[in-house]
């Protein structure tokens, strides 16, 4: 249970790196 919590920030914080490089691509 304590895995699948960790799991899900993780996840949570690779799609806002993610999202936030592809806000940068589509401005440059």
């Amino acid at each position: 249970e304590f895995n699948k919590a960790r799991q899900a920030s993780i996840t949570k914080e690779i799609l806002d790196i993610v999202g936030g490089a592809e806000a940068l691509m589509v401005e440059a």
